[in-house]
């Protein structure tokens, strides 16, 4: 058996926090596990389900020591601080490498969640070996992440990536290119919004023929196809990989994203590592660029 260190990576998120223990060539050395989170989740709850998890891997993979332990959140990470995480509220703020390293006995690394997401696929999924790379998260909302030089880039003040508000037809572009968007945008185009209505139903009935969900999902097309551009322009990348929920409608939005970037060479593809490329991409962060 291997007894080789391993890296733990953490995605925390509004609903969960799940991790993976992740080997230096990108696999999962065993299921990933998780926790509920919440508004009402808290520094001594994250600290205790921290103990908690690392504990299973440590039962999981006898004899293999933990290298370092990387975490994935949603929302703004400056330095070693969470901001703007609206669905944490209680670790809004908060210093999450004190709180973390109160918890464990190795170093600790954070970051964004979509330049996890980057950072995994650019390392071990559809971004294989791309030095420059640009990850695309479509879901309930838009993320962004960016590799440059084999690295998340963050910028001076920590936004580099943050495109979910950029001003788009009098709003921004999450308004548009996310779950919510895709209805609004069948509502726009005469379709009928039942309760419940989600893009995935769209999605069915645009598959069945129906022309105001098959006018959502070109509308969303075209606005991807305009934030991919903006990136290509911008950033100049080898290549943009997409993921998220909404990825898996790519049959809807992939012709006209290929229309309308005909003239592009940068590969556009879809992401590989599905649910785990944020587990992947936390424990990446401590591994070798």
């Amino acid at each position: 058996m291997t007894t080789g260190p391993y890296y733990l990576g953490v995605d925390l998120g509004g609903t969960q926090m799940r991790m993976g223990a992740v080997a230096l060539d990108g696999r999962l050395l065993a299921d990933v596990i998780s926790v509920p989170t919440g508004t009402t989740f808290g520094g001594d709850a994250l600290r205790g389900n921290l103990r908690g998890m690392i504990e299973q891997f440590r039962a999981a993979l006898p004899g293999r020591p933990i290298e370092a332990l990387g975490f994935g959140i949603a929302g703004v990470v400056d330095q070693t601080a969470l901001s703007q995480s609206p669905n944490l509220p209680l670790l809004d703020g908060v210093d999450l490498a004190d709180l973390v390293g109160e918890a464990v006995p190795f170093s600790v690394a954070l970051e964004n969640d979509a330049r996890c997401f980057a950072l995994a696929e650019a390392r071990f999924g559809a971004g294989r070996g791309a030095r420059h790379l640009c990850g695309i998260t479509l879901g309930t909302g838009v993320g962004c992440g960016v590799i440059v030089n084999g690295k998340p880039h963050r910028g001076v003040r920590s936004q580099a990536g943050e495109v979910w508000n950029v001003p788009l037809r009098g709003s921004h572009l999450e308004n548009f290119l996310a779950g919510a968007g895709i209805v609004r945008g069948y509502e726009a185009a005469g379709g009928t919004v039942d309760a419940g209505l989600d893009a995935a139903e769209v999605a069915d009935r645009a598959r069945g023929g129906d022309p105001p969900a098959i006018a959502a999902w070109r509308s969303f097309a075209e606005d991807l196809a305009f934030l991919c551009a903006f990136a290509i322009s911008l950033i100049d990348p080898e290549k943009i990989v997409i993921g998220g929920s909404m990825s898996q409608a790519s049959d809807l939005w992939g012709p006209v994203l290929t229309e309308r970037l005909i003239e592009n060479k940068t590969p556009i593809v879809t992401a590989q590592l599905g649910a785990a490329a944020g587990v992947i991409g936390a424990a990446a962060l401590n591994m070798p660029a």
